[in-house]
């Protein structure tokens, strides 16, 4: 009897290994049938290619600290997904990813994935490490607690600051080990191919003009890298203003040292010089986890805030647009720089890291979040990668926002994809005390005023045919004139509607006063009732908006009534 129950344990046990090997395999095969996430570079612009189709972001990203348990996670992606993303930046901390050196906790990849699966959103993954803003307060404590093995920048009073130095070769070293861990367990465990992007590291950069370090003074004096020289030589007529200046007004060298090369007024050369480094470490971190799972990887940029501010009162060596020359030569691995948008000035801000000459795609990892029209924009104008604004679980209880990004995500996003890189769209926003803006699309001038003042006005105008527009806005009005001869264009026919499965329905056709006589498209917006019932938002599109029928009702109703843009095809 007791051999039997033996001979029953072990098949039982067979069986059970035969089914965990099963079912590693068919993963496998999952994993090696859905392609890695790429960077597709075509004539006029980049594609994100996701699950093998081009894939737009609409995203949001989390607080630095949401990822840092299951429970907070999991209600800030379900606040994340009531506002309507279809991509959420999380993060991972290098101090509890690692919080014994060697010994890795994977739990934090696992509900990350696990909880974004379920709400079917992708994830573009931060890993906060040795920097985050420019200190070093996301490293373990045993990389805290030992300043002689991972020592830290000095100032040049000599004192030790504390942020971890790019010169620490201990620090890189670590850092890069942590992060191909966490490549390698995403390549066995992401089966769906759920991360799409990697950030590495997190806005870094010194709060000093210079790091006084015995070894950093040392490489100072040392010749410039030959990779440097030779990409100066080699994009001499695409350089970046103030890079380009220095190097000129210093006698255009192509040997010596980095004070040589580029001189020192307002620590030019030790912000080259600096920048040269964090590259370079960070270049090694991608470098490494692409070799194990080649992920599309990015640096973001905390801004220079005004044109004359010195480094080190921003991030000194940091990505920003003026050294972008100097992280292309320095880190090939790294796929593109994106900024972090808080200032006021966000389209000249989009044209300074929208490089497509320098295969810099647009992607905004963290924006303020006042107007989801700035999405609108960096879609259309700059054919952006994606947008995101920071701390999206905060915005639950914006409702305009949340309905402005359903309609891009759910109506708007297959047009934009196919429109992008043809020249035939662009953005509308409003900044600013702006009253006006045009637009040439083809043999066409499009004139824009922006109506209600104080509120947000963009949108987005897409030529879709020699006479006819697709407009999504709102609180625009826009006339049409001749490119060539600047004689008004009278329309001739405006439908608004909207798109349901890719498909166009015409909710009404407009004329007479809603047009002006054939004058103008008035884009003011769709209406949305907004309901909430047992802690849950419902949103109600209104034809005929509240306001128009009966004041009295609407006074009456204890629900709330939002815009975003319309949507209309306008036939000149």
């Amino acid at each position: 009897m007791k051999k039997t129950f033996q001979g029953k344990a072990v098949v039982c046990l067979i069986i059970y290994f035969l089914c965990i090997i099963t079912a590693t395999a068919a993963q496998s095969k999952v994993a090696a049938a859905t392609p890695i996430p790429y960077l597709r570079t075509l004539e006029n612009h980049t594609q994100l290619i996701v699950d093998g189709k081009p894939f737009l972001m609409v995203a949001g990203e989390l607080h630095n600290s949401t990822s840092s348990t299951p429970e907070y996670f999991s209600q800030a992606m379900q606040n994340a997904k009531e506002m309507n993303v279809n991509t959420v930046i999380a993060s991972v901390a290098w101090e509890q990813f690692e919080p014994l050196e060697g010994k890795f906790d994977f739990s934090l990849i696992d509900f990350i994935l696990k909880n974004a699966n379920e709400k079917k959103l992708k994830v573009v993954l931060i890993w906060f490490a040795t920097w985050k803003n420019g200190e070093s307060s996301y490293v373990p404590l045993w990389v805290k607690k030992d300043a002689q093995r991972f020592f830290r920048i000095k100032n040049k009073a000599g004192e030790s600051m504390t942020a971890i130095s790019p010169f620490c070769g201990a620090a890189m070293m670590a850092d890069a080990k942590a992060f191909s861990n966490l490549m390698k367990y995403i390549k066995e465990k992401d089966v769906n191919r759920t991360i799409i992007m990697m950030q590495p590291e997190n806005e870094v950069g010194a709060f000093s003009e210079m790091d006084y370090n015995e070894i950093a003074l040392k490489k100072y004096k040392e010749q410039v890298p030959e990779a440097m020289v030779n990409y100066l030589s080699a994009n001499q007529n695409n350089l970046e203003p103030s890079l380009k200046i220095s190097w000129q007004q210093n006698g255009q060298k192509q040997k010596g040292n980095w004070s040589e090369l580029f001189g020192e007024k307002n620590y030019a050369a030790q912000n080259y010089f600096l920048t040269w480094h964090y590259a370079s470490y960070i270049n090694e971190l991608c470098k490494q986890g692409k070799a194990i799972l080649a992920l599309p990887m990015y640096v973001n940029a905390w801004l220079v805030q005004y044109p004359e501010e010195s480094p080190g009162k921003f991030p000194n060596g940091g990505p920003v647009s003026k050294v972008m020359d100097i992280y292309k030569a320095a880190a090939p691995a790294i796929d593109f720089i994106a900024p972090d948008i808080y200032l006021s000035n966000f389209k000249e801000v989009c044209s300074m890291y929208s490089r497509h000459s320098k295969k810099n795609p647009l992607f905004i990892p963290e924006c303020e979040r006042t107007n989801p029209g700035k999405a609108y924009y960096a879609f259309a104008t700059h054919d952006a990668l994606g947008f995101g604004p920071f701390g999206i679980e905060s915005l639950i209880a914006d409702n305009a926002y949340a309905i402005s990004f359903k309609l891009l995500k759910d109506e708007l996003l297959p047009v934009i994809a196919m429109y992008q890189g043809t020249g035939k769209m662009k953005g509308i926003l409003k900044e600013d005390n702006e009253d006006t803006v045009s637009v040439i699309l083809g043999q066409y001038k499009c004139f824009i005023e922006f109506i209600e003042k104080g509120k947000n006005a963009y949108g987005i105008i897409i030529q879709t045919g020699e006479a006819e527009f697709l407009v999504a806005g709102i609180n625009l009005k826009i006339s049409f004139f001749s490119n060539l001869s600047s004689q008004k264009i009278y329309v001739a026919q405006v439908q608004e509607g909207g798109y349901n499965s890719k498909k166009w329905n015409t909710y009404r056709y407009l004329n007479g006063d809603e047009t002006w006589h054939n004058s103008f498209l008035f884009a003011r917006g769709r209406s949305y009732s907004v309901r909430n019932e047992n802690g849950k938002r419902f949103f109600k599109h209104m034809l005929a908006p509240i306001a128009v029928l009966n004041k009295n009702l609407e006074a009456s109703l204890e629900q709330q009534q939002v815009e975003c843009p319309g949507v209309y095809i306008v036939k000149l």
